[in-house]
């Protein structure tokens, strides 16, 4: 197994290192391999070098459905066209659909099936005929898609996409999402047991774990509880989703006793500890927990 750190090419993350031996420096020192990189614009050559990139993982457009399909994969093709190009071993892709506005209010406007279905399409113009030769990892999140709540849905996707190198990235964090009752991180690993168990022919596509929670259950049942009205003005707009998406999706170290245990259930390929930090500082801190949990 090969454990990363997630990593991208926004200035914010540029910005904590120095040079590439500084930043190889901090991700050894923590005992991973390299980094799951998420580019944001062009890489910075002189500091990400290919061999430090074991994963890519492409941008999600998280609304597309009823879109134009070449313009979708043309945004798609750079990152995956990059990822063969430093010879990544994985790529990770997104599979959902939801519009700002169902991100606020919960009232979704497809089934996981519908989503399933337009993914699978997606997918397939995107591989079929390239000569790709990593894994295409497909992850989970809480909306209308690849959400591990129906294993029939998670046949029809695997099922459904034609390249062969194909699994999953089980986000622990995300799946979490998907249960506004949890509170403790006992409860969330009793949690992801039962989903395990109810997908046990699926674990050995599961080759990749993002691993790191967010119990934000109670932030968002009380949410629900009244209306959020968006602004007419984009930026505005923009600023209203990030901060939502952010208080559910906290990116936390997985700390409690049995995280061990729930990774060696898995056996994955890859480990990424996924962590969104404000600093270097806050960084390490998380690393240090999460790594003592293992």
């Amino acid at each position: 197994m090969k454990t990363m750190i997630n990593f991208t090419t926004s200035p914010d993350d540029i910005g904590r290192y120095s040079s590439p031996e500084d930043l190889k420096g901090f991700y050894r020192a923590f005992g991973c391999d390299g980094l799951e990189l998420m580019p944001t614009g062009e890489p910075d050559e002189e500091l990400i070098t290919p061999n430090m990139v074991i994963g890519v993982h492409v941008p999600c457009i998280s609304d597309w459905m009823g879109g134009n399909m070449e313009e979708l994969i043309s945004c798609y093709r750079p990152s995956l066209d990059f990822a063969q190009q430093v010879k990544a071993e994985y790529v990770v892709f997104h599979v959902t659909q939801v519009s700002l506005e169902e991100s606020f209010t919960y009232r979704m406007q497809h089934s996981d099936a519908e989503v399933i279905r337009a993914s699978c399409d997606l997918i397939n113009r995107l591989l079929d005929g390239q000569p790709y030769t990593f894994y295409f990892l497909m992850e989970n999140l809480w909306w209308p898609g690849l959400n591990f709540l129906d294993s029939e849905i998670t046949r029809m996707l695997l099922d459904g996409v034609h390249y062969p190198k194909k699994g999953f990235m089980l986000d622990t964090g995300h799946f979490l999402h998907t249960n506004h009752e949890l509170r403790t991180q006992e409860e969330a690993l009793s949690y992801l047991h039962g989903t395990l168990n109810r997908h046990k022919e699926f674990i050995p596509y599961i080759r990749g774990i993002h691993l790191q929670q967010s119990l934000t259950g109670t932030y968002v049942q009380e949410w629900l509880r009244s209306e959020h009205p968006l602004s007419e003005d984009p930026d505005t707009r923009f600023c209203q989703l990030y901060e939502h998406i952010f208080a559910i999706d906290r990116h936390l170290p997985f700390t409690a006793p049995g995280v061990r245990e729930l990774v060696e259930r898995i056996k994955p390929d890859y480990l990424t500890l996924e962590y969104i930090t404000r600093n270097r500082e806050e960084h390490a801190k998380y690393l240090r927990a999460g790594t003592d949990a293992m």
